[in-house]
């Protein structure tokens, strides 16, 4: 074997829990102060960045609830375009994916992290899934998905749908 080959053959993927769990003070979420600036910032800006691209004047509703312990109960609720059904489990659970990645100018929202980082760090914290709401003008209903994540590779468990109103939660504990 040579060198190149023994080198190759060390080579070791690690799950995105892992990795997220030894670069959580690089993704914002080393304490509960941080992420919760972080929930918040990742959830505006895709309320700002949906709401831009729909022409909508934003109306963006953010509130955090205390829980028993260290567990914080985020809602956010905007006026944007909604997101379409077949799409919720894209949007919040998976990394490296983003409407504006190839935008000329980006002025939000770069790394690809954002709000599956949320929800990522919310199940890693709670080993809650996390509740999405939405409804798109077209819609007559409104279609709430509890989404988890597998921990171990890059994709969303099978999400739970039903046809409900209008909020996005998701929790987030220390």
């Amino acid at each position: 074997m040579n060198k190149a080959e023994e080198i190759s053959s060390k080579q070791k993927q690690i799950a995105v829990s892992e990795f997220f769990e030894k670069n959580k003070h690089f993704l914002g979420f080393d304490s509960l102060q941080r992420s919760i600036i972080t929930a918040v910032k990742e959830s505006v800006d895709n309320s700002l960045d949906a709401c831009e691209e729909a022409r909508i004047l934003p109306n963006i509703h953010v509130e955090l609830n205390k829980q028993r312990g260290d567990k914080i109960e985020f809602i956010t609720q905007d006026n944007g375009p909604g997101i379409p059904r077949n799409a919720i489990e894209d949007v919040f659970g998976k990394f490296l994916l983003g409407s504006r990645f190839h935008a000329i100018r980006q002025t939000r929202g770069q790394q690809g992290i954002g709000i599956t980082g949320v929800v990522m760090y919310s199940q890693l914290t709670t080993g809650s899934k996390t509740h999405v709401i939405s409804k798109i003008k077209d819609d007559a209903s409104a279609v709430f998905v509890e989404l988890g994540l597998d921990t171990r590779k890059i994709r969303q468990l099978k999400p739970v749908r039903k046809e409900k109103y209008g909020l996005i939660k998701i929790r987030v504990k220390r």
